[in-house]
């Protein structure tokens, strides 16, 4: 017995009888059990014992579940449940909404892998450090779900992976010069939005072989990421390839990059969001000896002008640029030797790609989405131009935003969307449809008194957020 997946079906046609599944509904290669579950309401779960709480064994009356190694869960509804396993490894939980930590999780402790789904904010407790082999960390949730560890966390020293939405590491623990050395995620390859007030000194020594890392914050950390030192200190990370950098700082205080030597000359990737840096701060970033891609994410630059450094980015060969309100973009062949890809998404207002991009021999596409139609036509002109020159011509792509189907959304996502349709009216675009459909009536017969509620509900949450309420008809079967 290898794995359990726990797959959500609709039971609405299935008899109460039969909410316990059978041994003749599993495949022949596997086992399925469960060992104790409860409060599972919503429908039926293949390999899954859902309201009845019982328990399949197998031929020779053993726990099956003892010896299974993986489970994989994919319904939909909160669930509360118990786990017990000698040897599981593997564990997805990542479509049961969570508010707390499972503690139950607790005595797994050979489990590797580990993915949850929570609510809002979220405390990991410290014995997570029981599960020492715990090698992959995945929380997701909503965009405000921030995650918090403990100090415990730094003695889960095979950790590779921690990919959650926005979560804070503390610095680890004080004491002597050796337990801190041995106090450290040695084997981290990748990190996914790590606070940048996280990012002072001692977390950064502690995942110094990281490969992968993103740093997400928001307004309220701007001022933390200031006093962490975040840009003084990624220069410790000697085996980062890949950085991404969202920092939702503001147009009046934007990041500042003291130099190149600020980031590890080992880097190869690049992203920035929300960074608001001035156009010739990319000089800086132009001088990293080894970087092959940079993105230029909703709002990573502020100005109407770029003109890139020349003799940089030696090395670049794909250059994304998306939602940034630049007008100009004074460039040369020599400012991008060995570019091989350029994407433009919404750049509304940039009208021209520079015909010496023909010069570029290895550019291979020009991929625009949802720009300005002149832009639309200079890529085509420098396409045109290559074949002039006897160059293979470049592959151009370009994307137009059609349609925008809206249904039973907030009111002010269907004001937006007409936003979005006028916008493209003035900047000379053809205008995109936008179709909005409203949920007019819902209508029940002879339904569970559960669901009639639920549609009450729906009638009274249009009502708060201020739209027009659904009709509500519920007619209840005769006695």
């Amino acid at each position: 017995m290898n794995d359990i997946v726990l797959e959500k079906s609709d039971a609405s046609h299935v008899p109460s009888e039969c909410q316990s599944l059978s041994s003749h509904s599993m495949k022949p290669s596997k086992r399925w059990t469960d060992d104790e579950i409860s409060d599972f309401h919503y429908g039926l779960y293949r390999a899954l014992l859902t309201p009845g709480h019982r328990q399949f064994r197998d031929d020779d009356n053993n726990n099956l579940l003892k010896r299974t190694r993986s489970i994989f869960f994919s319904g939909r509804r909160s669930s509360t449940f118990i786990l017990k396993s000698e040897i599981l490894k593997i564990l997805d939980l990542s479509h049961i909404r969570i508010g707390i930590f499972p503690l139950q999780i607790l005595s797994l402790i050979w489990l590797r892998y580990l993915s949850l789904l929570c609510r809002e904010k979220f405390d990991v407790p410290q014995e997570i450090c029981r599960l020492w082999n715990l090698q992959t960390i995945i929380v997701n949730g909503y965009a405000r779900s921030d995650i918090t560890f403990p100090k415990k966390i730094w003695e889960l020293m095979q950790l590779r992976h921690l990919k959650l939405n926005k979560f804070y590491l503390p610095n680890r623990p004080n004491g002597s010069v050796d337990k801190a050395r041995l106090l450290g995620f040695s084997n981290i390859q990748t990190i996914s939005n790590l606070s940048p007030c996280c990012c002072t000194k001692e977390v950064i020594s502690g995942i110094q072989n990281v490969k992968k890392l993103g740093i997400k914050g928001d307004e309220d950390d701007y001022e933390s990421f200031q006093n962490s030192g975040l840009l003084n200190n990624l220069v410790h990370l000697q085996q980062l390839e890949t950085l991404s950098l969202t920092l939702f700082s503001t147009g009046v205080s934007p990041a500042i990059v003291p130099s190149a030597k600020a980031f590890p000359a080992t880097l190869k990737r690049l992203k920035l969001e929300r960074t608001y840096l001035s156009w010739p701060y990319l000089d800086i970033i132009a001088e990293l000896p080894n970087l092959e891609v940079l993105k230029l994410m909703f709002n990573a630059c502020r100005g109407e002008e770029w003109y890139p450094i020349a003799g940089g980015f030696n090395r670049l060969k794909l250059l994304q640029i998306d939602s940034n309100q630049f007008k100009y973009l004074n460039a040369t062949s020599d400012n991008f030797l060995v570019l091989e890809r350029l994407i433009l998404s919404n750049c509304h207002y940039l009208k021209e790609i520079p015909i010496e991009f023909a010069d570029i021999h290895t550019l291979q596409l020009i991929d625009l989405r949802w720009c300005n139609p002149e832009l639309d036509a200079s890529a085509t002109q420098i396409q045109q131009e290559q074949e002039n020159i006897g160059n293979q011509p470049v592959d151009v792509h370009i994307h137009t935003l059609q349609l925008i189907d809206l249904r039973w959304c907030n009111p002010e996502l269907d004001a937006s969307a007409t936003q979005i349709q006028q916008e493209q009216e003035n900047i000379g675009n053809q205008p995109v449809d936008v179709h909005i459909h409203t949920l007019q009536l819902i209508d029940l017969r002879w339904c569970n008194p559960e669901l009639d509620a639920s549609a009450t509900q729906i009638q009274q949450e249009q009502e708060n957020i201020g739209n027009q309420p659904v009709d509500v008809r519920i007619l209840k079967p005769l006695r």
